[in-house]
């Protein structure tokens, strides 16, 4: 198994090999792009040609979640592996501004995108700690006619 200094420095549950990564670093995309399905655009709030967001949405925690309304996900209590349903995860640090977002995978492991990093796969508490901070809520969606769970 390939392990990544940067990515376990950053991520210490995931010491020990507890992550598979799926892909190089790439520059393109982000987490929230990579939880949505979109592989083409970086999403941020930036205001800078390249980059995008919906309009009107803010860049804060629940506009987080109205972007994951908006692609069809509601909140639910269960973050267990329901092949129905396609989940995400949508960290937050101590002030309770949204870091990052994590997409449940047909395996029930958990697929992130690191920044401008690379792609992995992880348990979901795995990047839970200083940089990301905690889960504080999971979304889902119906597997049917968006996407289906991968």
């Amino acid at each position: 198994m390939v392990r990544y200094s940067d990515i376990e420095d950053d991520f210490p549950r995931l010491r020990g090999g507890n992550y598979t990564p799926t892909s190089p670093p790439d520059y393109a995309y982000n987490c929230v792009a990579w939880a949505v399905g979109d592989t083409q655009r970086f999403w941020e709030d930036v205001g800078i040609a390249g980059y995008y967001w919906p309009p009107g949405v803010p860049d804060t925690f629940n506009g987080w979640i109205e972007i994951f309304r908006l692609h069809g996900y509601a909140a639910t209590e269960d973050p267990s592996l329901d092949a129905a349903y396609e989940k995400v995860a949508i960290y937050v640090t101590d002030d309770g501004s949204p870091q990052h977002v994590a997409r449940q995978k047909a395996s029930g492991r958990w697929t992130s995108k690191l920044g401008i990093g690379r792609d992995i796969e992880h348990d979901l508490d795995g990047l839970e700690g200083e940089l990301y901070g905690r889960i504080a809520i999971i979304m889902r969606r119906p597997c049917t006619g968006i996407r289906v769970l991968e």
